[in-house]
């Protein structure tokens, strides 16, 4: 099961890199500050560490995120391993595993976490400082709260869609992520074009708090109401090429003023990753 963990971690991270994601890193166009070169060492390095047999769910996140700022000094990959983090502990445990039930234990893992085991978590989110994340009056992670991780990100939740799925046990992942990439690989046949068409569902559905944290609510809002068009033409498109061109179009106003769903790529991976390792009832 290690084996499996590690090579499938290391494809879902490798493949958001292939899938043309408006505003946020890909291979189709140049982005921000981090290339797809830093992607995919990170996933060398999450796929190393999360696969880590025997370790809890904190000492997990903290050894992979402390190996990403070692290794490649950027905040490459946080979101991505606190979504795939509680999915690794768990199939580590029971292997291939039933849709509902891995949302079960999911809720159940993080819940579980008392205020020990939640130091390490807050300890990693601290030392990325992800998207210039602010101060907060409770549960300040830069101050290394004393209370859980379910407390801290049920407090969090309107703020942060990460947060949103440790409160909710990755709902939003079952209910949303899920039927979107059956819908879009069911219409392309292509993984990478399927995780597109997820992160444009995802960014026309919430506001993506990456950019609430770095631009507003308003830009957030802005953002969201845009991707809704291109969802649209994304379903209704019968020509890939076409669809790139439009979608590039897109890509390039958001990174010309600085956009970035980092997010909404996060949810998007994990969306895969809960498709690999699940089986249907």
């Amino acid at each position: 099961m290690k084996n499996f963990i590690k090579k499938n971690i290391r494809f879902v991270c490798d493949i958001e890199m292939e899938s043309l994601k408006p505003g946020n890193v890909h291979k189709y166009s140049k982005s921000h500050d981090m290339t797809t070169k830093d992607f995919f060492r990170s996933s060398l390095i999450v796929s190393k560490y999360l696969s880590q047999n025997n370790l809890s769910l904190g000492k997990k996140i903290i050894n992979t995120v402390m190996q990403i700022q070692k290794k490649i000094k950027k905040n490459t990959n946080l979101g991505i391993i606190l979504m795939l983090a509680p999915i690794v502990v768990i199939v580590e445990k029971e292997g291939l595993i039933e849709e509902k039930r891995l949302l079960m234990k999911i809720k159940s893992l993080i819940k579980k976490q008392n205020v020990k085991n939640s130091f390490p978590i807050f300890k990693a989110i601290s030392l990325t400082a992800p998207g210039g994340l602010g101060k907060s009056k409770k549960y300040d992670v830069n101050t290394l709260p004393k209370t859980t991780i379910y407390q801290a990100m049920k407090f969090s939740k309107e703020k942060d869609l990460i947060a949103l799925q440790y409160f909710n046990g990755f709902e939003d992942i079952f209910k949303t992520g899920l039927p979107a990439f059956k819908t879009f690989y069911k219409k392309w046949g292509k993984i990478n074009w399927a995780l597109t068409g997820v992160y444009l569902t995802f960014l026309k559905k919430f506001k993506d708090t990456h950019i609430i944290r770095k631009k507003g609510n308003k830009i957030a809002e802005k953002v969201r109401k845009d991707a809704k068009k291109y969802y649209i033409m994304a379903k209704n498109s019968t020509n890939i090429t076409t669809l790139k061109k439009k979608l590039l179009i897109f890509d390039k106003k958001l990174k010309s003023e600085g956009i970035n769903p980092g997010t909404t790529a996060d949810l998007t991976v994990a969306t895969l990753f809960f498709k690999i390792v699940t089986k249907k009832q």
